[in-house]
């Protein structure tokens, strides 16, 4: 698909102005490679500091679009995370602005709603959150060992949504964001990477220096006692 304006919103690399439209001065740039393959690249432009930022992103055609590579790279390449379905996209990043802002409460529920989606986007939409984490467990979507993890984040969204005494202060909810990008680089980013390798053809293994298993190369055989 062509350009989407969404990714014009982000933070200068620059000036660090935060959460604002960039100028798209150009999209859809084609540079080819000496192998015959082409790469693709968007020209923003800071309406601050009047710096460029250099966006790679797939070949428009492909139904699919989410920044490969940014340059140069800010603190916003820490949050950046590829293949992320759009529901979950829109939690994760509402958790992100609202944490840059200085408001942890909103962050800590951004994020609980994130694991929300999460599941949702396997099919699991269980009546309260901790049954789909064990949920996303037992269907083998995460490791046992990020029980802790999504059960800390689901804790502290449930701070952050409920009126009592309790706060998030800012140091928690960066803790809970971090947490959160580890667990959705696993969930969406690894495997959307992986679908996106080349299909090599299969290949002849080189027969084995002794002349044992292998394609094409001789084979010792055992000799006649």
């Amino acid at each position: 698909m062509a350009w989407d304006d969404k990714y014009a919103f982000r933070d200068c690399p620059w000036c660090g102005l935060t959460n604002t439209r960039m100028m798209a001065k150009t999209v859809n740039q084609q540079c080819p490679t000496r192998d015959g393959s082409v790469r693709w690249w968007a020209t923003l432009g800071c309406p601050s500091c009047g710096n460029a930022i250099l966006i790679e992103h797939g070949d428009p055609k492909i139904p699919s679009f989410s920044p490969i590579t940014v340059v140069p790279q800010g603190k916003e390449a820490e949050t950046t995370i590829r293949h992320l379905p759009d529901d979950v996209e829109r939690y994760y990043l509402g958790a992100v602005r609202v944490l840059r802002v200085g408001v942890p409460d909103a962050a800590a529920v951004q994020l609980r709603r994130t694991l929300e989606a999460s599941a949702a986007h396997f099919g699991i939409k269980e009546n309260v959150l901790i049954k789909s984490i064990k949920k996303l467990i037992e269907d083998g979507h995460v490791t046992r060992s990020f029980a802790p993890v999504l059960d800390h984040i689901r804790a502290v969204g449930n701070v952050g949504a409920h009126a009592s005494d309790e706060s998030v202060d800012q140091a928690t909810a960066e803790r809970a964001l971090r947490f959160t990008t580890q667990l959705l680089r696993n969930l969406f980013e690894v495997p959307g990477e992986l679908q996106e390798l080349p299909q090599a053809p299969s290949k002849s293994l080189p027969p084995a220096p002794s002349g044992g298993p292998g394609t094409g190369g001789p084979q010792r055989r055992n000799p006649a006692p």
